[in-house]
């Protein structure tokens, strides 16, 4: 029994010291790791990227009411790595952002970046009038004569002042043409009305009608962080009947020179749409002033007369003729010098 009680003590002794002198290989992990990602163009402000390391998936979560179009990252990796990928900024709907990071040990990591706009649930549009209407090279938000409504203003609940996000479209009914307007001077106004409903928080302003576009009825798609809505009405284009601006002095030129004329501005702005023809009656004769230039409406350049009479003339009766317009006259100073 004795001899049988030593042999087990000596096989759990060679056991133990087995086990204990055992190596165990583990896994050496890549030091090919980013260890933080965050953005950094906002005031006071730092949002901070979700790293998944075990995907490779950088998260990045954009609140919308920050309105920012990009984010500007900073990047940090693990002690002796470095990032391959070059820092720049990346607009919020880039989907194909990625970041590579090399180890020491030449061992490499690609990141896919994820942007998640966290933006407002929805967009909805109003007008302020029942059928809006606009003029070409005026805006949504202007007034005719007497302040007599002209053009229907917009209305939404955009939530935000902030236009990086905003997006306009003029879609034809009649043709399925596209026409973009400018968004350069586009603001959104917090504008509660008593007049309208509790959607009409926001007015979109500053949206002005390209000047060369058709008449007609147009869809108005406005997109706003995400969202893309069509106004519920469409937007009738009309354009008016031409108009000078006030003329406050003589024009002068020489016989066979140019003079020039501006369409009227105030309180709204005149085309100066397909001008056919200008003459001018002195002295009981009839000059035709060929048209120069019409490749901007708001601007129309005349060729004077080669035979036309030198001096100063007073209140010389101009006829205008534009398209199917009526005919325009005006009295205009000239003042003909000699070549």
């Amino acid at each position: 029994m004795k001899n049988k009680y030593l042999f087990l003590m000596t096989w759990f002794v060679a056991v133990c010291v087995s086990a204990c002198t055992k190596t165990e290989s583990f896994e050496v992990i890549p030091a090919n790791r980013m260890t933080e990602y965050k953005v950094i163009n906002l005031q006071d402000t730092v949002i901070y990227g979700a790293i998944d390391n075990e995907n490779n998936i950088i998260t990045v979560y954009v609140p919308f009411y920050l309105g920012m179009a990009v984010i500007q990252p900073e990047i940090t990796v693990e002690t002796g790595a470095m990032l391959e990928t070059e820092i720049l900024p990346v607009e919020l709907n880039n989907t194909t952002q990625t970041y590579t990071v090399r180890g020491a040990d030449g061992s490499s990591r690609t990141y896919q970046l994820h942007i998640i706009q966290q933006n407002t649930s929805s967009l909805s549009l109003i007008w302020s009038v029942e059928r809006p209407t606009a003029a070409p090279g005026n805006q949504l938000m202007q007034t005719g004569p007497d302040d007599a409504p002209l053009f229907g203003s917009l209305y939404g609940d955009f939530q935000s002042t902030n236009t990086a996000t905003l997006s306009l479209a003029l879609v034809s009914r009649s043709t399925g043409d596209t026409i973009l307007p400018s968004l350069s001077a586009a603001v959104i106004i917090p504008n509660p009305s008593p007049f309208l409903p509790l959607i009409a928080d926001y007015q979109l302003a500053g949206i002005t009608i390209p000047d060369d576009i058709d008449s007609g009825y147009y869809d108005v798609e406005v997109g706003f962080l995400g969202h893309k809505e069509i106004a519920p009405a469409p937007l009738h284009v009309q354009y008016h009947s031409p108009q000078f601006a006030p003329l406050w002095s003589a024009k002068v030129a020489t016989a066979g020179g140019e003079i020039s004329f501006l369409s009227h501005t105030s309180p709204i702005q005149y085309l100066f749409i397909e001008p056919k023809a200008a003459k001018a009656v002195l002295d009981g004769r009839t000059y035709e002033f060929t048209i120069q230039s019409s490749s901007t409406k708001r601007n129309l350049v005349l060729k004077v007369p080669d035979d036309f009479p030198i001096g100063n003339h007073s209140a010389v009766p101009f006829s205008f003729q534009f398209g199917e317009w009526p005919t325009v006259e005006l009295n205009v100073d000239l003042r003909i010098n000699s070549q």
